[in-house]
């Protein structure tokens, strides 16, 4: 029987140019979408046994074993380890089908018949997936190259309907990039690590499987939702030269928010939109070569890297102290445990019978995209860090940080859009202190403390930066102090009314600060005697200077008396005054 004729004929490259992209809506490369994605952990296949061990061996191995995954310069074994990360592309079709991609719509209702396996249909490249991988691939500084193909990758799974996954394990699209962690992701300031990217290759995405447990009437059984399967994604694969799970944390936070920045994959390990597999071994410090390398699969946040990772370490110091040796195996972490757990023998390339995919051509990828992209990329994680750092915002590092960190880095715009609002105001005066830092403070701390708070997540934000500008406008005019500017955003966070004004908070009420002059308001200083005269002893340790701090006992309760609108360095300047006279 002859081949098929898609395996014979003559197959016409993908090419891929700057002017063949432009007729890609712009605004389906940036758009934010939402993927709903659940990691169910695969059960655990029977495992071998470890050696046995005396209780004492294996108490010193524990010992030697105890933080070596955040430190290892004082063990003798040496830790190296490199991740592979899989994040779904900001692309609104599927990789090789025209079902749209989704995050909460009904179970198999966004599901082509490629997706299914439908037999005779066979892919079709959509040609806009390929752009947010390339801005991917530009952001890690990897070599674009010009010709890549596809495989199959051949295994059997329920979440994998065509029997093979299609990706590009031979020829990828892009390699040699690098990532460079330094002070501005959390490391000491003296520290630089430098980790290679290997290779960042295009693949699809499998189905989601969903596990529902036994009931009455129903035994336990595993249902699969095909909406995801078939969703562009890229893999990432580091070089294995990351020391430490604390190097391997900050690596992956640091990969998250450069897909996050380049949108090329908006959605994080908090929505599913990115999971992790980490490879972990251990060689005795000064021996060559590398250890046997053990694989912990789908990881879905940056604790589960840190903790598995050291776990891990800890596992294969003590098998090796107890003269076992370590064997190639994947394995699954078991969050509430602490532990991982042997799922099977680590495969290898022959056992997923890679081989080109016969009915997808090359993808020909031209000079001009590329440079096009580059030239249009957006600022990445330490620029936008170091501009947060500088004028005219001068936050601190740890602010910074955190500000592009949480959320998918939607507050640095919450911030900036607050910023710009509060400086096209007519009238508006910055005030003494700096104006960067207030909101700052009032985003990351007032207003995010009030929301963890109510366990309210950043994505139902109920104040709006129009209303946030609004109370910080008040405060800094003199309208409102702290404390009654305190008050206000609780209210906002409490009745989640983006239609309230600040202004009829303020009049409604009445939380307007009363004109004062310090120190020469008589009413002031006719309150303050009295709260003085009410507590005698208090009064007597300031003035005969054992207690001089219990000034600032009478300073709070001044303020509390006028119902706190009257501000602090006023109520202070009558507080001094009256205990120097």
């Amino acid at each position: 029987m002859p081949p098929p004729t898609s395996a014979l004929r003559a197959r016409r490259p993908f090419i891929l140019s700057q002017y063949r992209s432009q007729w890609v809506c712009p605004s389906c490369l940036t758009q934010s979408r939402r993927l709903h994605t659940e990691v169910v952990q695969t059960p655990s296949q029977s495992s071998t046994s470890p050696p046995q061990v005396s209780a004492k061996q294996a108490r010193s191995a524990k010992s030697t074993a105890k933080g070596a995954g955040k430190k290892n310069s004082d063990s003798k074994w040496e830790v190296t380890v490199g991740l592979e990360i899989h994040a779904q592309l900001n692309a609104p079709r599927k990789l090789f089908s025209y079902a749209a991609t989704s995050f909460n719509a009904p179970p198999n209702s966004r599901v082509a018949p490629f997706d299914a396996s439908i037999p005779g249909i066979q892919p079709k490249l959509n040609i806009p997936t390929i752009v947010p991988a390339i801005r991917a691939a530009v952001a890690f500084d990897c070599r674009i190259n010009r010709r890549s193909a596809f495989d199959r990758k051949h295994y059997f799974y329920k979440d994998q309907p065509n029997g093979y996954q299609i990706t590009q394990f031979y020829h990828p699209f892009a390699s040699d990039g690098k990532i460079v962690l330094n002070e501005l992701d959390g490391l000491d300031p003296s520290e630089v690590v430098e980790i290679g990217i290997k290779q960042i290759q295009m693949e699809q995405d499998t189905a989601k499987s969903i596990f529902q447990p036994s009931t009455e009437d129903t035994p336990a059984r595993t249902l699969v939702d095909l909406n995801r399967a078939g969703s562009a994604l890229v893999e990432i694969i580091t070089t294995p030269s990351l020391k430490s799970s604390k190097h391997a944390a900050a690596c992956l936070k640091k990969i998250q928010s450069i897909l996050r920045a380049s949108t090329a994959a908006i959605d994080g390990m908090e929505k599913g939109g990115v999971r992790c597999d980490v490879n972990v071994s251990i060689q005795e410090r000064g021996l060559p070569g590398l250890g046997r390398r053990v694989e912990i699969k789908n990881l879905n946040s940056v604790k589960a890297v840190q903790e598995s990772i050291e776990a891990e370490i800890k596992r294969q110091i003590v098998v090796r102290e107890s003269g076992g040796e370590i064997e190639g195996e994947t394995r699954g972490w078991d969050a509430v445990k602490g532990e991982s757990r042997k799922l099977r023998s680590k495969e290898g390339e022959v056992d997923y019978r890679y081989k080109p995919d016969a009915e997808l051509p090359p993808l020909i990828i031209e000079e001009s995209l590329v440079n096009h992209i580059r030239s249009t990329l957006p600022p990445l994680p330490d620029q936008i860090i170091s501009g947060l750092m500088n004028e005219p915002f001068a936050l601190t590092l740890k602010d910074a940080r955190t500000m592009i960190d949480l959320d998918d880095g939607e507050r640095v715009n919450y911030y900036k859009a607050i910023y710009e609002d509060l400086l096209a105001r007519e009238g508006f005066k910055p005030g003494s202190k700096h104006l960067g830092k207030l909101i700052g403070n009032w985003t990351l701390h007032e207003l995010g403390g009030r929301l963890a708070a109510s366990f309210i997540a950043w994505l139902d934000n109920p104040v709006t930066t129009v209303q946030m500008a609004d109370l910080l406008f008040n405060l800094q005019s003199g309208t409102l102090t702290a404390g009654n500017a305190k008050r206000v955003l609780d209210h906002l966070v409490t009745f989640n009314d983006s239609k309230i004004r600040v202004a009829e908070l303020i009049e409604e009420y009445d939380l307007a600060s009363r004109s004062t002059e310090g120190e020469d308001d008589e009413g002031l200083i006719k309150l303050a005697n009295h709260i003085i005269s009410e507590y005698p002893e208090k009064a007597e340790q300031v003035r005969s200077g054992k207690k001089p701090n219990l000034k600032n006992f009478f300073i709070g309760n001044l303020m509390k008396a006028t119902g706190g609108k009257v501000d602090v360095q006023a109520c202070k300047q009558v507080i001094e005054k009256l205990f120097s006279a």
